[in-house]
């Protein structure tokens, strides 16, 4: 399989996976506007390959594969931000859910006593 149908397919495949997704409430539409906007990206770009080989004379890139690579490295990284914030998060939460539960245990033995 040539990699442009190759491209399109597995954009598309992303693309009706997130939906899927999201309708069946797997997943946030916070969490998937980024693959949706990655997924539209690289079935634009696959269509039209004109427009990659624009990007990447103007991004000063020798060959096409290297400016994909450089993209792919570039979402990698901006997906592991992503998933440390909500890393992060999901920290601040449980300590927060710690807190209210130590806080009731201590309600309750004092109702206790009394």
């Amino acid at each position: 399989m040539q990699a442009k149908p190759f491209a399109i397919v597995i954009a598309l495949f992303v693309f009706l996976g997130v939906i899927l997704l999201i309708r069946r409430h797997r997943m946030t539409l916070k969490y998937a506007l980024f693959w949706l906007c990655t997924s539209t990206m690289v079935l634009f770009l696959a269509i039209n390959d004109g427009l990659l080989f624009w990007f990447k004379d103007l991004f000063g890139f020798v060959l096409a594969s290297n400016f994909i690579f450089f993209l792919s490295t570039v979402f990698l990284v901006v997906l592991s931000l992503m998933l440390t914030v909500y890393v992060n998060q999901q920290n601040d939460r449980a300590e927060i859910l710690a807190q209210k539960v130590g806080i009731l245990e201590h309600e309750i033995k004092e109702l206790k006593r009394k």
